[in-house]
């Protein structure tokens, strides 16, 4: 056998072995393997959570240092109240952590009474930031800028509007872009916003896993020239 056939043979068994140690190491041994590295890797400042993610320890979720605020989803239409929103709250001030509520808006019932069901569910006094307004459906600009001022009559700000990328820009903008914007966009794609200014907060994944939360997570992060102080009430 000639010396260039034996070096390459060596070299195959040497990529083959280190192969084999690095699977061992990171997903066989004590090195974590996450199946989605961009989400486990990346920065966070903030959740926004709902039944959906189930009975969560909010005394594990605070030990996440990175979490600087907590969206709660409180109600919904003219009638709906999550079913843990009390329990969200309780257990996620209780353990130091801020804590904001957001009404996801629908174009099923008149706003007016969607804003009476959503103040008489989310006290003032209970909130540590400043409410937030999903808007996802088809609802006129008039009717979300009627729920925004009956939000600023009774909680002395105007809301934070929530949107995916599509939604907020369809229903939204450019005349609510003066208000603190949390868009949806999972991916590596920062939001863009149509007419003047920027996103203020990105939820850039639903995939996020945060110890005490059994299920996957919406992760939320601050737009390098926002300062999630202004979230407060």
């Amino acid at each position: 056998m000639n010396k260039k056939l034996i070096y390459l043979l060596t070299f195959a068994v040497g990529l083959l072995l280190g192969a084999g140690l690095t699977y061992f190491l990171f997903c066989k041994g004590t090195i974590s393997c996450s199946p989605d590295p961009i989400v486990a890797n990346d920065v966070y400042d903030g959740i926004d959570v709902s039944a959906h993610q189930g009975s969560i320890n909010w005394e594990k979720v605070a030990t996440d240092k990175k979490i600087k605020f907590v969206y709660i989803k409180a109600t919904e239409g003219a009638t709906f109240v999550d079913s843990h929103y009390k329990m969200n709250v309780k257990g996620a001030r209780e353990n130091g952590l801020k804590v904001g509520s957001y009404h996801y808006l629908r174009n099923t019932s008149p706003i007016k009474k969607q804003f009476e069901h959503f103040s008489s569910v989310v006290d003032k006094n209970s909130q540590d930031l400043i409410p937030m307004v999903d808007v996802e459906d088809n609802v006129s600009k008039d009717g979300i800028m009627l729920f925004c001022k009956l939000v600023k009559e009774r909680y002395g700000k105007k809301p934070v509007i929530y949107g995916t990328n599509r939604s907020y820009n369809t229903y939204c903008a450019p005349d609510f872009n003066n208000h603190i914007l949390m868009i949806g966009r999972y991916g590596k794609r920062k939001p863009v916003i149509n007419g003047s200014g920027h996103y203020s907060i990105w939820q850039f994944s639903e995939k996020g896993r945060i110890p005490g939360i059994p299920k996957a997570v919406d992760l939320d992060r601050a737009h390098p020239s926002f300062d999630v102080r202004d979230l407060y009430l």
